[in-house]
């Protein structure tokens, strides 16, 4: 009986193996990696998963191996070694002792460790750190100086709250071809961009559960809580950063694809297949649920990312947003 146990588990490794190299192919993987830092991510991911499984095969073939080998008759016996495979003769007066091997295992996970560690922190400083966050001021290739879309974010129980420059303002930030970089009207318009996440003004535009950025944009979501900790998770974009209170926390990442189309019968901006056409299909969805426990209505607690395919295209939905908000509560 012993030894159908060793063959149960044998089985469930297989099982195991199995299922790590169909899931790709059946959907049950990550999903497309859609931001330029996505392949940092993703190149870890892939990096840490290939170390802890062939460890965990190794570790799990040896033990179903000896559960077999030397499964129990019942009958007690002293124990006592019938010889070492020719394989790992070499290894026997090294792994005698169990000294030796005490050390190995431990020395060998602390390096496995240690290299992780190094490894990780391009991919973390491009992800996370202050300074290289986009900034104000930057000079593309036709001559204008270039300004990351930002957003505010406050995250309640159970709803993510946006908040976007009026058009206008946004206009200003980003038509500036004409603007002397040493002027006095550049320098304003700087002012006013870096004073955003402090100072909301009465005609932001305020829309509930829905990011909206374009394609190859710098965006930066300057992300806090009301109430309780939130966790901002854009699997598609490989973000997450969790909302603290108290605290806000800016989050940035740049769009490599899009994904959102204007449906020109009902006027609304919709997901977009791979073609071009637009559709209601959830596997086009890009969601942003929350990714920390935080309440009984943490399930429904989820917002949809947009994707525009140009500026103009994203100036159009800002517009027509900024409109129904000036619909539902009157002129100022």
């Amino acid at each position: 009986m012993n030894k159908v146990w060793s063959i149960v588990f044998g089985v469930v490794m297989l099982a195991c193996g199995l299922l790590f190299v169909v899931a790709p192919f059946v959907g049950w993987w990550l999903p497309e990696g859609v931001s330029t830092h996505a392949h940092l991510v993703d190149g870890l991911f892939y990096g840490i998963l290939y170390v802890t499984g062939f460890f965990f095969f190794l570790t799990e073939a040896i033990l179903v191996v000896f559960m077999y080998k030397y499964a129990g008759t019942g009958t007690p016996k002293p124990a006592r070694s019938s010889g070492w495979p020719r394989l790992l003769q070499p290894l026997q007066h090294v792994l005698h002792d169990t000294h030796h091997v005490e050390m190995a295992w431990t020395l060998v996970p602390a390096i496995i460790l240690l290299v992780i560690a190094f490894a990780q922190i391009g991919t973390w400083a491009e992800v996370k750190y202050r300074s290289n966050m986009p900034e104000f001021g930057r000079k593309t290739t036709d001559g204008k100086y270039a300004a990351p879309l930002q957003m505010d974010l406050s995250a309640r129980q159970f709803e993510w709250r946006f908040r976007y420059p009026h058009p206008d303002r946004l206009r200003q930030w980003f038509d500036q071809k004409d603007l002397d970089p040493r002027g006095e009207g550049h320098n304003r318009v700087e002012e006013d961009f870096k004073s955003f996440s402090r100072r909301p003004q009465y005609d932001d535009v305020h829309v509930v559960n829905e990011l909206h950025t374009w394609k190859e944009q710098p965006t930066v979501v300057y992300l806090s809580t009301r109430d309780v900790i939130h966790s901002f998770n854009i699997p598609v974009m490989r973000v997450k950063q969790d909302a603290l209170p108290g605290k806000t926390i800016p989050v940035w990442f740049v769009p490599s694809k899009a994904n959102t189309a204007l449906d020109t019968k009902t006027k609304s901006y919709v997901d977009q297949r791979p073609d071009g056409g637009a559709t209601d299909d959830p596997s086009y969805r890009w969601d942003l649920p929350c990714a920390e426990l935080c309440g009984w209505g943490h399930y429904r607690m989820i917002g949809r990312v947009y994707v525009h395919d140009s500026y103009e295209g994203f100036l159009g939905w800002l517009d027509q947003a900024a409109q129904e908000a000036l619909a539902r509560s009157g002129p100022r």
